[in-house]
């Protein structure tokens, strides 16, 4: 007997343990994604005895699999955890922090027992000037094969670790319901094609389905400003909001993000992530005004710098923004870091030549001219930035935005262009989670055997820490699957 499990709305099916020929398969732990943080809250869960199943939408690895460098180790101590309280501005609780940290900090020493080698990675801290700095240390997995990125090695490292244990995992499987009985999650309605089937949990299911990058609805609904892009996995679209929202669940850090700039072009889905090879190079508005220190720009804010709303010509100035930059800077090398995010098969040249013959990047012998192939109107006011520009390099101050003075570089006689966008590396919102990693529901009580980890939720709250989304998936999808596999199994 297959028995369909979704007629219910809110996914509760009374004495739904009792009915042993409804389910098709069982565990004690099913864990719906196989990202980094899914794939590690298997792993513990299977150590601490548990049988596990996981679900997994696409293939596997999720944005674990296509980040680029590093995860947070940071040191145990309350130093870190003020700079976390910091960075959360209020956002999260002591508790969060006390278990974020406590837990994270012990990653390098997970990756040895693991059977993995770690490397430090510099600089560790994104936002030095505040206190506890010091204690954000940065590492990444060492690779094995040469090129291997940060993301891949992490990655790699984890899906051995799956293999080794024969954990099951069921790709290319959707889940479009958690079952509830009575008060407590008891299993997961999947798809795989056409074919449905039931998946019973008998201590808990994790959701670890990543964040809502590729959710247009929900971008706009929740993000500060639109439209944004992203760079990683397409899998991520928020489907692990719904499945929790059924149930009840409240919502923490939705206009939480981690974006720098980047180019999107119709040709590819993702966008490619911008990286500039030297220091020729400003960024303009729509009215071709600059408006920032374009070299002092925190990476992961990057969005907070063109995300303001203009109140008189009432539309968002600098969404996009354009990137613009001369034929030094396009010799010097790619504009974009290659390799980086979902579209890392793509070669993209290195001075730029071919991106130029695509039409991706527009060239101009004048300001004007550069202008028009760009679409933006204000010829004059661009002519009169580049001007300002060349008299900030001549004279080695940038009084407007404080540009350092061994990066004003002074442009050539031709220049290039290309339209640059806010995109998403992460989303940082999702169901609300307790310390215990359990998601909790609008009054703030946990939904019995529902836990979360990853992306689905993070604790990262306002300013995110470099590595510290890979940090979490290792910190705390540990703690989620022991917590999971401690749960008294459903009779």
């Amino acid at each position: 007997m297959n028995a369909d499990f979704t007629s219910d709305p809110r996914g509760e099916i009374p004495g739904a343990t009792m009915m042993r020929d409804a389910w098709d398969e069982e565990a004690d732990v099913v864990v719906l994604g196989c990202g980094g943080a899914g794939a590690v809250a298997a792993i513990t869960a299977y150590d601490a005895g548990a049988k596990v199943i996981v679900v997994e939408k696409g293939e596997f690895g999720g944005n674990t699999r296509l980040a680029t460098m590093a995860f947070l180790c940071p040191t145990n101590n309350s130093l870190a955890r003020e700079h976390i309280k910091a960075l959360s501005f209020g956002r999260l609780g002591d508790d969060i922090i006390d278990v974020y940290v406590e837990w994270t900090s012990k990653n390098v020493e997970y990756i040895e027992q693991l059977g993995g080698e770690v490397e430090t990675c510099f600089p560790g801290a994104s936002f030095s000037p505040l206190p506890g700095s010091e204690t954000m240390l940065r590492y990444r997995v060492s690779a094995r094969a040469e090129g291997e990125l940060g993301g891949e090695s992490l990655w790699n490292l984890l899906s051995k670790n799956l293999q080794q244990r024969n954990i099951p995992v069921h790709r290319h499987t959707t889940a479009n319901r958690i079952i509830r009985s009575a008060d407590e999650v008891v299993g997961v309605v999947t798809q795989k094609e056409e074919k449905r089937f039931n998946i019973r949990a008998r201590k808990a299911v994790v959701l670890a389905t990543g964040g809502f990058e590729y959710n247009e609805e929900l971008k706009r609904e929740f993000l500060p400003a639109y439209p944004i892009f992203a760079y990683g996995n397409a899998g991520n679209t928020g489907d692990g909001i719904r499945l929790a929202q059924e149930l009840g669940a409240d919502l923490w850090h939705m206009n939480a993000v981690a974006a720098p700039m980047g180019y999107k072009f119709p040709e590819f889905q993702s966008a490619f992530i911008m990286r500039m090879p030297a220091d020729g190079y400003i960024i303009v508005d729509q009215n071709g005004n600059r408006f920032c220190n374009e070299t002092g720009l925190e990476h992961y804010s990057m969005w907070m710098s063109v995300t303001s709303f203009n109140t008189e010509s009432l539309r968002f100035l600098r969404i996009p923004s354009y990137l613009i930059f001369d034929e030094q800077t396009r010799l010097a090398g790619p504009i974009t870091r290659v390799g980086h995010g979902a579209n890392r098969v793509y070669q993209w040249s290195p001075d730029n030549s071919q991106e130029v013959r695509r039409g991706w990047i527009k060239s101009g012998n004048s300001p004007v001219e550069l202008a028009n192939k760009l679409g933006i109107q204000a010829t004059e006011k661009l002519t009169q930035t580049f001007q300002d520009y060349k008299e900030a390099c001549k004279s080695g101050t940038d009084e407007k935005f404080g540009r350092s003075k061994e990066t004003l570089v002074e442009f050539d006689s031709k220049s290039y262009g290309v339209p640059l966008w806010p995109c998403l590396l992460n989303t940082q919102g999702g169901p609300k989670r307790n310390a215990r990693g359990e998601i909790v529901d609008v009054w703030g009580e946990p939904i019995k055997r529902l836990y979360g980890a990853g992306e689905v939720g993070s604790i990262w709250g306002f300013l995110y820490q470099s590595g510290g989304n890979l940090g979490e998936c290792l910190g705390l999808g540990r703690l989620v699957g022991l917590n999971a596999a401690a749960e008294l199994p459903l009779n």
